[in-house]
């Protein structure tokens, strides 16, 4: 049995990563880390975890904090691990870390995008960028993993195909929408119920990080420098992203031909299903999965296209894809403890 660690397990992406974990088969968890319910039960933080779970939440140590365990998975608030993780941890415990810290930024971006100065970026190449349907053979062999940004997972999985063929333009318009809980457990103004209900709204137009994450990641798979509009907006719902891209092809197109590309790279992959054409992809359809529900609309008549992508943010946006991470380092089938329909309603 793996052992494993989880810092914030009591945010909204940690509490889903403890429950895949939960029923993972090949995994115990051996600390559940909070900061703010240590020494109260799980089960009476989440209660859903009432008859499963005795275990208590646990201080956090970082001394102590690889003791006993084989992975740790991180799934903190931007700039509060560049602070602590140092060399020690990673040279005895595995590191899968949801937050944003090691995601392929230099420390210059990284000042621009969050507004901090990153306290530990040398590390940043002891990490893996583990977009699991494009980097599998890279997290095979990785020691940590940088889990990708909600977000810049759809944006990826949506483009890269058209991308590394070359298909469409370099210059691409995303508009974004966001369920409230991307914004994680901690209440701000912006997504109390009264102020974010009946409601959309955009936010960071010009500097949201997931652009740029995408951005460096594309141009990793694909070797071709891209420039991404992006727009990102707040929407009254739990959860669920829904990105819509907008592409110019570089050159006549149809739907088949279309279709065959994102068959090409997508046909052997689970966790990413290109709809029928004619069925637009839902939120709701993806919910609470690690499912990426991806399909597209050809204009013929200005030869246009535009791409359009739904995942879970805090399941193929955070905790199912650091599972499928975990399964890809210890050669499991990707699809343990993930491998469920999701509910509908």
């Amino acid at each position: 049995m793996i052992k494993a660690g989880i810092i914030g397990a009591t945010g909204y992406a940690g509490q889903e990563l403890v429950r895949l974990l939960y029923g993972h088969p090949e995994v115990k968890i051996i600390k559940a880390i909070s900061g703010t319910h240590i020494d109260n039960k799980y089960s009476y933080v989440y209660r859903n975890f009432t008859g499963f779970s005795q275990d208590s939440c646990l201080a956090l140590d970082y001394e102590t904090i690889a003791d006993g365990i084989d992975v740790l998975f991180t799934s903190l608030p931007y700039g509060v691990l560049m602070e602590k993780l140092n060399d020690d941890i990673l040279n005895n415990v595995k590191v899968i870390d949801l937050g944003a810290d090691y995601r392929l930024m230099n420390s210059m971006e990284y000042k621009q995008y969050y507004g901090k100065d990153h306290k530990s970026i040398h590390l940043s190449s002891r990490f893996t960028y583990g977009l699991c349907e494009w980097n599998e053979n890279e997290i095979q062999d990785a020691e940590n993993i940088a889990n990708p940004g909600c977000f810049a997972t759809a944006i990826q999985l949506a483009l890269l195909p058209l991308i590394k063929e070359r298909i469409i333009s370099t210059e691409v318009t995303v508009d974004g929408k966001c369920a409230l809980s991307g914004s994680g457990r901690t209440l701000t103004l912006g997504t109390h119920f009264v102020e974010a209900n009946e409601s959309v709204k955009p936010y960071k137009i010009t500097n949201h990080p997931h652009k740029i994450e995408a951005q460096k990641a594309i141009e990793y798979f694909t070797h071709e420098q891209v420039k991404i509009t992006f727009v990102p907006h707040i929407v009254p719902m739990q959860r669920g992203i829904l990105v819509t891209c907008y592409t110019k092809p570089a050159m006549k197109i149809d739907h088949d031909f279309i279709r065959n590309i994102y068959e090409k790279y997508y046909h052997y992959k689970q966790f990413v299903q290109i709809l029928d054409r004619g069925m637009y992809v839902e939120t709701k359809w993806v919910r609470n999965s690690n499912m990426c529900h991806i399909n597209f609309e050809v204009d013929e008549q200005d030869n246009s296209l535009i791409v359009f992508a739904a995942i879970d943010n805090l399941i193929k946006g955070a905790a199912g894809q650091a599972v499928q991470n975990l399964n890809i380092m210890n050669g499991f089938p990707q699809n343990m403890a993930i491998n469920y329909v999701p509910a509908c309603i």
